[in-house]
């Protein structure tokens, strides 16, 4: 079964292509990172659920603030956000994956992603399969991102335990063309290996406003090659074999345990190609809005140049010690996002806000070839063709609201309601290496979650000094056609109420505190029920039976807001219980390392943490912008009966300490300069806490990246840039490396 119905995709398609959708109500000016006017977009489906932002702890980056970064894909505009990481380890890199608070970097069905209400998270896998589509949206579009902490609000699932990130793209108010450009370059030095690998981006648009009419279409393409991902060892005990037989090149270290090992090779440059074409178009019907969006992405992924550093006696490549991490792989992938969204007010001061969604893989494959086309070998094992089949997700949103309830304007009230379906099926193929040809097939993965849920939010503010929220939220979870290892998996039906409730109290004019709680059900998504799959390099284990996480969160902010800026402090409290975490080990066999992954139930996860946001223009000089923030986190793992050795432990991948600076000065009208920093204590990757080692392939370092950036306005239609991000080449592992040393240089022309 196609996830697009004909029956209603074609008149939706239909009206979307004729326009997409929405001049608004509400609007003031801004500047985007370009200095052009943008109109910042406030629909009606913001004003309906505004108490997101007041009942939650939040952080806002304009289009202004967005200046001091080299803005290269999307996910680089929440980079310097309190007390979060996005693991993007190459530009162009797929997989991006979100952690917020205490929800790691690998936990991302924790955390939701929306560009103007398109969902861009994937709630279909996990780990770093399981990675928001950023892809899917240009960084060129972006005026502003909202990040919101925690599932405060009743808008959203429990998938917002780590948060929400909430994007909104600029709406066109007259007619321009945009080209521009990027060049790309970084150094990587590791291994006794020097490399230089480079890329490019280029982003071309066409916005217009017609009347009550407004429409942009664009093409953003970026071609770029990453630093070695991954870095191939084995005992250091084989050296002695090794020097027996005359072989030599690898390199001795360690490995994240601290145990001697050997090095011996590494997966060359990852190149990757992502063309991104897009249509956005609003449009004000009488009184109603109308949006849409047509999103289409062609990605190619290819690991061809993988390197062998060992060298037999005859100066020729040995192949016979870990000879299955040195094949070749490339994927190609094809994905389709529509939106389409209405709201109008309907009588009184009520209003409403429909919008529906639908993505589909059209097509994603992945190839491996077994061996090494170089080795002697090639041939003698199998290659592997992983391909998807009826995978994506359909939503349907309806909201429904007024800030004056019983014609009182100290009341508000928003409800609604929530439809979606999330189908993942996955096939996988044994081939011939020699000419690709299917030998035999896999076990498939299939699997279909659903959820329908309803809520509501009501605030009082009783008295200019004191606000009052409640809110509830009602799901109810169904699974159907789960297949794992040809086992048909039976159908779960389960629900859950998720009740919330904040207080706030304005102390003076600048002062204001806020209390808020909420509980919270995060259900499994399809992999982490039903995929598992064994392969040559790689073992993965699903659990049909995983009961859903359950989340008891707090949250108090103090917030000074002056007119230059706003300090804000918030305190949180988490327990996590029944905490889902994909464990991740390597196996070494034969001096290939073997990948196991499984996914457990944790008992319960205990985090607490303080956050110091600090923002003001015109700081001490006259012209100085500055963002800081400092984060403190202790994720505890307090019950584990299936292990209780790992009570007490820090939770994988959430370090202590996080912090940010952005700092931007105007030197004249022309020109600025910009810099900005990053930090991040060191952290574990395994539940036992046992990986010690740093700056080595596997370990998650602490790392301090210094980047700076200088732009240069020439006229009204032409600018450019250049940056340097890790200025001091700091070394620094997420498992796989952090990018070293990077170049940026950006032009930029609009007529």
């Amino acid at each position: 079964m196609r996830l697009l119905n004909p029956l209603w995709c074609k008149p939706l398609c239909l009206f979307i292509s004729i326009g997409q959708l929405s001049a608004n109500l509400y609007a003031e000016s801004a500047s985007d990172h370009n200095e052009n006017d943008i109109e910042e977009i406030h629909v009606i489906a913001d004003r309906l659920f505004a108490d997101s932002t007041r009942l939650s702890p939040s952080s806002r980056i304009t289009a202004d603030d967005l200046k001091a970064i080299s803005l290269l894909t999307a996910e680089d505009s929440i980079a310097y956000e309190p007390n979060l990481v996005v693991r993007r380890r190459y530009v162009g890199d797929p997989n991006g994956v979100l952690g917020i608070r205490g929800s790691g970097m690998f936990q991302t069905a924790r955390s939701l992603v929306f560009a103007d209400g398109l969902p861009l998270h994937y709630l279909l896998q996990t780990r770093w399969s399981g990675s928001p589509r950023w892809s899917l949206l240009g960084p060129d579009e972006i005026a502003n991102a909202t990040v919101i902490y925690g599932p405060y609000s009743a808008e959203y699932s429990g998938n917002a335990m780590g948060g929400v990130v909430d994007i909104k793209t600029r709406t066109p108010q007259e007619r321009r063309f945009i080209v521009q450009g990027h060049l790309l370059s970084q150094d990587y030095d590791a291994l006794g290996k020097n490399d230089s690998v480079n890329g490019n981006k280029i982003y071309m648009a066409y916005e217009d406003n017609i009347g009550d009419l407004s429409l942009s279409a664009s093409y953003n393409r970026l071609r770029n090659d990453s630093q070695p991902m991954s870095q191939y060892f084995t005992e250091a005990n084989e050296a002695e074999t090794l020097d027996e037989l005359g072989v030599t090149g690898y390199v001795r270290g360690q490995d994240k345990y601290g145990n001697d090992v050997i090095y011996i090779g590494d997966s060359g440059a990852e190149e990757s190609t992502t063309e991104l074409y897009k249509l956005k178009l609003n449009y004000q019907l009488g009184n109603m809005q109308l949006r849409g969006t047509i999103a289409y992405e062609d990605r190619i992924r290819e690991e061809h140049n993988k390197r062998n550093y060992l060298i037999d006696a005859t100066g020729n490549t040995y192949w016979g010690l870990g000879n299955r991490n040195f094949e070749q792989r490339s994927q190609e992938r094809n994905s389709l996002l529509l939106g389409f969204g209405v709201s109008a007010e309907i009588w009184g001061n009520w209003f409403y806000d429909i919008y529906t969604t639908n993505f589909e893989i059209i097509k994603d494959k992945e190839q491996r070839s077994g061996l090494n086309p170089n080795d002697p070998s090639f041939g003698s094992r199998n290659g592997r063709l992983t391909q998807f089949g009826d995978t994506g997700w359909n939503t349907l949103d309806i909201k429904l609201g007024t800030d004056t309830w019983f014609d009182r304007d100290d009341m508000r009230l928003s409800i609604g309601f929530l439809k979606d379906r999330y189908q993942l099926a996955i096939n996988g193929f044994n081939l011939n290496a020699s000419d690709g040809s299917v030998v035999s097939t896999r076990s498939p993965s299939q699997g279909e979650t659903s959820t329908t849920a309803v809520f509501a939010q009501w605030g009082w503010q009783s008295n200019e000094h004191l606000d009052i929220a409640l809110g509830l939220r009602y799901e109810q979870w169904r699974t159907q056609d789960g297949l794992y290892n040809n086992i048909q998996a039976p159908k779960r039906d389960e629900s859950s109420w998720s009740p919330k409730f904040s207080i706030g109290y304005t102390l003076n004019e600048q002062w204001s505190l806020r209390y808020s709680a909420a509980e919270a059900y995060r259900f499994p998504i399809v992999e982490e029920l039903y995929r598992n799959e064994a392969a040559a390099t790689a073992v993965l284990i699903a659990d049909a039976s995983l009961e859903p996480e359950q989340g008891f969160h707090q949250n108090i902010s103090l917030i000074n807001e002056f007119d230059s800026g706003k300090l804000q402090i918030n305190v949180f409290w988490e327990t996590i219980k029944d905490s889902i975490y994909n464990q991740r080990g390597t196996i070494n066999d034969g001096g290939n390392n073997i990948s196991v992954s499984t996914f457990l139930a944790i008992d319960e996860v205990n985090t607490s943490g303080v956050e110091f946001i600090y923002e003001q223009r015109d700081f001490l000089l006259s012209k100085l912008s500055l963002r800081f923030n400092l984060n403190y986190t202790d994720a505890e793992i307090s019950e584990n009966s299936a292990n209780t050795r790992i009570e007490g432990n820090d939770l994988p991948r959430i370090p202590s300490w996080r912090s940010n600076l952005m700092l931007s000065y105007p030197l004249n009208d022309q020109l600025s300069l910009h810099s900005s920093f990053r930090y991040a204590s060191n952290s574990h990757g395994d539940l036992d806490n046992s990986d010690g080692g740093s700056e080595v392939f596997g370990a998650i370092d602490d790392y301090f990246f210094v980047n700076s950036k200088v732009s240069w306005r020439m006229n009204d239609a032409l600018s450019i840039s250049a940056g340097v991000d890790n200025i001091f080449n700091d070394t620094a592992y997420v498992a796989h490396p952090w990018p070293s040393r990077s170049y940026y240089l950006e032009g930029r022309y609009q007529f």
